[in-house]
Order: structure tokens, then C-alpha cells, then sequence
């Protein structure tokens, strides 16, 4: 199995909330990760989310030593700084680079502090945070990354960048190190363009839980992304139903659409509390809907209304054969939003909210909604090109 590392420190792992550890989470189901902290904070954060819960996960906190730099030594480095850079001079102008730093920036942060912890790494592929400009990066965390980039390097370990801050604050130089960056929006990709990186070393994530993973911004209602209940794969179409007291026919067509389209589903189907007669909505549901339910290559599931959040934060696609309130809580997330009741006339889209009201129809949405899915592009598919394993 091969190995990934993952070096962080205490701004960038709280940053993203300790969410980034699910991400980890998920990887090591495909490869071994390796944490590697100078912060005893991550360490034992990480050890409670993921060391616990994961054999493939090894989390490791590596110390400083610090080693006075006499000013002899200094000047000798700063000699070495003017002789290696002599010729070379600012872009656009003819004053020599080193007549504005080698006095300044280079002798001032000449610094005596390493991680002897770092002994050169066996990993197949490290992932570093891509350093960020806006607040200035601390001495131990400067010279670790550092360290670590170097010797991947020398060794010709894969280092892939991935965004966490917002691209505009980032350090140009880290990103021309590396063999690949992973951002978030379309517009980050085209900024490095712009930048002179190549097109091809940038990848865009598109999967909604790794993007989250690795926002600096807790959304309440995304967090639910990581529901551990009911986990649904990359390649199943998890389909949100919501239950009808009248439009029972209507459902039962859309249970057959979906039957008939083969693919794998996790199909959920929130109840809306009703009795028909001396029948409770569970008599119905049985005796009318799992017929065809049981012909769906699905893992089914009944879901309470309570749950309605947690329930529509990890489906791809939500479904009622009328227009209600959760619909539009469905599309304000990303979700696939639909009413299916081919009683109603042909409508336009509303808040993002399609109306479907033929059995074709239907059937062709649900592919093309089961072809996005498949495209989604999260980091164990980028990870996966990139180090050979597809």
C-alpha cells in the first residue's frame, strides 16, 4: 500500500476546523497516511479523531532544537548568499538582488532552530497546506515545511499543494514547487494560470465533503456531510424521497423510474407522519411502495421528518411530487432539486428547483444526475492519477 504524508502545523490543521482529519479518514481506506505535527495540540486532536478509528493512520509529533548562530557564521552565510545570487538582478531594473536583501531579509532570518525528528521521509506522496501571506508564517513552521519540501526534492518524492486560504494572500514561490495543486473554485486554477503554473499540474475539486474538508469556514449544516450513519459510496446515488399522503401513484412511478435506470442507489425515503383511514403511513408504505422499492438495486432506508437536514446533506438528489419547504433547503446546498407528479403543466425552473412531469424525462434526469456524480472529481481521485493507482 502506498504511503501519504501529511505535514501540518497548529494555524493550518485549526484553520480548517480539524476537519481535514475526515479527509485523511478517507484516503487511508485506499492508502497509508502519515500525520507528521510540531504542535502537541494537532497531535492529540488527530490521535481522538482519527488514530483511534483507522489502523492505516499513523499520526507522529516531532520536536525543536535550537542551536545559537554565532554572527561569524552569519556573515560567512551571507557571503555565500551574494556569491550565488551576484549576477542576478530585480525584473525590470538593474539593481542586484542582493544589494536590497542580503543585509536585511537573508542575515535577519537566518535562524539556528531544526527537527532532527526529520529524517527524510519513505512516503510516495506529501501534501502540504499551501503557505498564506496575509499572517506571517511562524520561524518553527517556516523552517518544518521548509525542511520537508526540500528533502522531498532531493529525494524526488511527489509534493502536491493543496488550498485552504483564500489564493490571493498566497506565497508564489511554494507553488511553483510543487508537481501539482489541488483548489477549490475555477477561478484559483485560472489565478496560478495567470501565474505562469501549468494548466495540467492544477486540479479543481468538485467533491462537496473534500472541499469542506478543507474550507476555513464552519457551515452547521455541512458538517453533516460527515454523518457516519449511513455512508454512501462514490459510485451510489444517494436519493432523497419525500413521502405524499395523496400522490401515491405518483411515487410508485417514480420508485419504477428509478428501478428501471440499474444503477446503484442508497434511496431514502423521509416519512411525513400521516393515517389513511385505520392505515398508518408504515401499512402504506409497505403495501404499497416496497414491491417496487425491492426491485431498486438499493440499500433503503425510512427516515423520520426530524431528520430531514442530516438526511438531505448527504443525498445528490432530493425528490417530493410537490413543492415544499426542504426543496428549497435541497438547492440552496448544491443538491439536485426535483418535483416529479406528471399531474402538473410543464414549469420553468424556481429557486433552483426543477418540475419533472413525465417518466422520461425523469429517467434522463436521473442519468445525467448519476454521470455527475461519477465525474465528481474529490482528492482520492486526484491522488489516484497522480501516484498511478487508477
Amino acid at each position: 500500500m502506498k504511503k501519504l504524508m501529511f505535514p501540518l502545523n497548529e494555524r493550518d490543521y485549526f484553520a480548517t476546523g480539524g476537519r481535514i482529519s475526515y479527509l485523511m479518514d478517507d484516503l487511508s481506506k485506499y492508502y497509508m497516511v502519515e500525520v507528521l505535527t510540531i504542535s502537541k495540540d494537532v497531535y492529540d486532536d488527530l490521535l481522538k479523531k482519527v488514530e483511534s478509528t483507522s489502523s492505516s493512520v499513523l499520526v507522529r509529533y516531532i520536536d525543536s532544537i535550537y542551536t545559537p548562530v554565532t554572527i561569524a557564521t552569519r556573515d560567512d552565510l551571507v557571503k555565500i548568499f551574494i556569491r550565488y545570487t551576484y549576477d542576478m538582478v530585480i525584473p525590470g531594473t538593474d539593481i542586484k538582488i542582493w544589494k536590497t536583501t542580503a543585509i536585511d531579509d537573508f542575515f535577519g532570518h537566518i535562524s539556528g532552530l531544526s527537527f532532527p525528528g526529520i529524517t527524510g521521509s519513505d512516503a510516495d506522496m506529501i501534501l502540504f497546506p499551501l503557505m498564506n501571506d496575509d499572517e506571517p508564517l511562524s520561524e518553527d513552521s517556516d523552517i518544518f515545511y521548509t525542511t520537508l519540501l526540500f528533502d522531498a526534492r532531493e529525494k524526488g518524492t511527489k509534493v502536491m499543494g493543496y488550498e485552504v486560504y483564500p489564493v490571493f494572500g498566497g506565497n508564489l514561490l511554494m507553488p511553483r514547487l510543487m508537481d501539482g495543486l489541488i483548489v477549490r473554485k475555477e477561478f484559483e486554477k485560472l489565478f496560478y494560470i495567470k501565474k505562469g503554473i501549468a494548466a495540467e499540474k492544477i486540479w479543481v475539486l468538485t467533491n462537496d465533503r473534500d472541499i469542506y474538508s478543507l474550507s476555513t469556514i464552519e457551515d452547521t449544516y455541512k458538517n453533516y456531510l460527515y454523518n457516519s450513519q449511513i455512508e454512501v459510496n462514490r459510485s451510489e446515488l444517494a436519493i432523497t424521497v419525500f413521502n405524499h399522503a395523496k400522490f401515491r401513484p405518483q411515487l410508485s412511478e417514480l420508485f419504477r423510474v428509478i428501478a428501471e435506470t440499474g444503477f446503484p442507489v442508497v434511496l431514502l425515503l423521509v416519512k411525513r407522519i400521516y393515517n389513511i383511514g385505520g392505515y398508518t403511513e408504515d401499512n402504506v408504505i409497505d403495501g404499497i411502495f416496497m414491491e417496487d422499492i425491492k426491485k431498486i438495486k438499493c440499500r433503503f432506508y425510512i427516515v423520520d421528518p426530524t431528520s430531514v437536514v442530516p438526511t438531505v446533506m448527504i443525498s445528490d438528489v432530493v425528490i417530493s411530487p410537490s413543492y415544499i419547504g426542504p426543496l428549497e433547503f435541497s438547492a440552496q446546498n448544491g443538491k439536485e432539486s426535483w418535483v416529479y407528479n406528471p399531474l402538473n403543466d410543464p414549469t420553468p425552473e424556481v429557486n433552483g428547483i426543477t418540475f419533472i412531469n413525465n417518466p422520461g424525462d425523469l429517467a434522463r434526469t436521473f442519468k445525467r444526475a448519476y454521470k455527475t456524480k461519477r465525474d465528481t472529481v474529490g482528492m482520492i481521485e486526484i491522488i489516484n492519477t497522480l501516484s498511478g493507482n487508477e
